[in-house]
């Protein structure tokens, strides 16, 4: 089901924790998640599906990111998803967790 009045700032931080527990990395370390390939197509897959691609909420933690880069890593996330079973069953486990966790 999907919620229209979610808080978007809540999922987002949902998002980044999740990614961070699976690399091992503190808040500090967050860049990392977008230098492996696999965590950064995941990122940009789980924030198009919740809808917290806010450039306002990204930007604070990933400074490089803006909207064509944005666009672009979601267009090649979703390209992934098909084609590669490994971010396919990564994004389905991440999407399980996230809504368990609501």
């Amino acid at each position: 089901m999907k919620r229209y009045f979610n808080d978007k700032e809540k999922v987002y931080s949902k998002i980044i924790n999740m990614l961070c527990k699976y690399q091992g990395l503190s808040k500090k370390e967050l860049l990392s998640i977008l230098k492996d390939e696999s965590c950064r197509y995941l990122f940009f897959l789980l924030v198009n599906k919740y809808e917290c691609y806010d450039l306002d909420i990204l930007k604070r933690d990933f400074p490089s990111v803006n909207k064509n880069n944005m666009k672009n890593n979601i267009k090649k996330a979703k390209e992934k998803l098909l084609l590669n079973k490994h971010i396919r069953d990564m994004y389905f486990e991440a999407e399980e967790v996230i809504d368990r966790a609501k």
